[in-house]
């Protein structure tokens, strides 16, 4: 597991937010759901889980706080697809 850190709406590997090797970021959509936007992940860190464990930690966010999620990008629309436990937080 990486020791992945929080940002303003995001969680990321990296130094600091201005020096970062992969991220995954979202918006608030209301009181109780949020939207995840975007990940990213640098070329030299692609192929070692690191996009899947991002979207992970955002959904145990998601559960810690009581929301739903909208996954708004592909990578994490086909995470959540991929991954049955994490219909408890999916916003359909």
């Amino acid at each position: 597991m990486i020791n992945l850190k929080e940002g303003n709406h995001k969680f990321y590997l990296g130094d600091n937010e201005d020096n970062m090797k992969a991220e995954v970021t979202y918006i608030d959509s209301g009181d109780n759901t949020i939207i995840l936007n975007h990940t990213f992940v640098s070329p030299e860190l692609r192929g070692q889980n690191i996009g899947a464990q991002l979207v992970k930690r955002v959904v145990d966010f998601a559960r810690e706080n009581d929301k739903k999620i909208i996954p708004q990008c592909w990578f994490a629309e086909d995470e959540f697809v991929a991954h049955k436990e994490y219909e408890d937080v999916w916003s359909k």
